[in-house]
């Protein structure tokens, strides 16, 4: 059905995308022989080498910079088949369409493309983003990471959390409130090097996914790797979130697809009283519910992605509702394949635990339900 929504050239990309993941990237993940948790670095650079001769590197970037330039709509499309493997929903196609390049990146100047963009995209890295702190709880009005003017340099103190990517990125861009001399306190976003001077810190949650926390202390950075104006930082990672929630619901939905489909296949051959499970009622329920939520999930995904890409006016809402109900899909069906498959759901020759366990994070990710709900009622009321 949503094979109508796509034209042409989305199509061919979306089956060449299916056919990288069956042929490399899914072979790759039992090298050699086994399920690995973490492709390494000489595997993820084969994958990349073969996927930037299909056109398919650093999907965001723009092209002059050496990116595909793709919209936010063709890659949801796209990162939605990539998901569909093990290691899908935080590594995508196995890393190797490089990193992600925010669109707020497009502010920056001709010298810092060439300082830092572009190199990272011949590398096959990207940006992480330092934006949360400890105690904001999702809300960007609490962050209280600052930057003093000393001269033409700023100095940086406040701690970010739950930076994602890190390992995967080349640099980064901080939000932090610079402190004016009037008083004022304006949110701006700088470029961030990855260097010695840089104290981080790793967390792994639930053994699937690593986060990293950034101290910055009496940082120091040079104007000029400021992003755009000062006080525009907090109108510009909000770009960053809409675009990253629909990416990431895309991802949802991928590993959901591919979890169906486990389950479906399991339940035609796994026999009990007499009979497939598949005959009985309660798993057809649960199947086809699963096909329902998903084609809603999808379809609101991209109606987000294009409202995102037209820059209409409820686009962050619209995103934000799209991750909410796409990553909140993907858990029940994802939790209902795991029903199914009893005990095997947790062998290692399946990747439906991992799932379970990433699912979880996802949902926290970005905006977690109860901001995105509190953000639709005051939109409504």
């Amino acid at each position: 059905m949503s094979e109508l929504l796509l034209d042409k050239e989305l199509q061919l990309l979306k089956k060449t995308v299916q056919s990288f993941i069956k042929e490399s990237v899914a072979p790759a993940e039992l090298s050699p022989g086994e399920y690995v948790k973490k492709l390494p670095e000489e595997v993820v650079s084969r994958l990349q080498t073969e996927a930037k001769s299909s056109g398919l590197q650093a999907l965001g970037a723009k092209k002059e910079w050496g990116g595909a330039g793709l919209s936010v709509l063709a890659r949801a499309v796209l990162l939605e088949e990539a998901a569909q493997h093990r290691l899908g929903l935080y590594h995508p196609a196995g890393d190797a369409f490089g990193g992600e390049f925010p669109r707020f990146l497009e502010k920056c100047s001709n010298e810092q493309v060439e300082w830092l963009i572009k190199p990272a995209i011949t590398e096959g890295k990207g940006c992480f983003i330092a934006l949360w702190e400890e105690h904001e709880d999702n809300y960007l009005e609490n962050l209280t990471a600052t930057a003093v003017k000393d001269g033409n340099e700023w100095v940086l103190n406040g701690k970010k959390t739950y930076i994602q990517n890190l390992e995967q990125s080349a640099f980064g861009a901080v939000l932090v409130n610079c402190l004016l001399d009037n008083g004022e306190s304006q949110p701006t976003l700088f470029l961030l090097e990855l260097d010695d001077q840089l104290e981080e810190q790793e967390t792994v949650l639930i053994d699937v996914q690593t986060t990293h926390s950034i101290s910055l202390k009496n940082y120091r950075l040079n104007d000029s790797q400021r992003i755009g104006e000062v006080g525009e930082g907090a109108d510009l990672i909000k770009l960053w979130l809409a675009e990253a929630q629909i990416l990431l619901a895309a991802k949802s939905i991928g590993v959901a697809s591919k979890a169906l489909e486990y389950g479906k296949q399991f339940a035609k051959i796994r026999i009990t009283r007499g009979q497939p499970l598949a005959e009985f009622p309660s798993i057809r329920t649960m199947l086809a519910k699963a096909v329902i939520n998903l084609q809603a999930a999808r379809l609101m995904v991209q109606d987000a992605a294009k409202k995102v890409d037209s820059q209409i006016s409820d686009s962050e809402l619209a995103a934000q509702m799209a991750k909410l109900h796409a990553t909140e899909t993907a858990a029940k069906i994802i939790d209902d394949v795991l029903q199914i498959h009893g005990g095997t759901g947790y062998a290692g020759d399946l990747p439906i635990e991992r799932w379970f366990k990433e699912i979880r994070i996802a949902r926290l990710n970005l905006q977690k339900a109860e901001t995105i709900i509190e953000n639709v009622a005051g939109s409504i009321l």
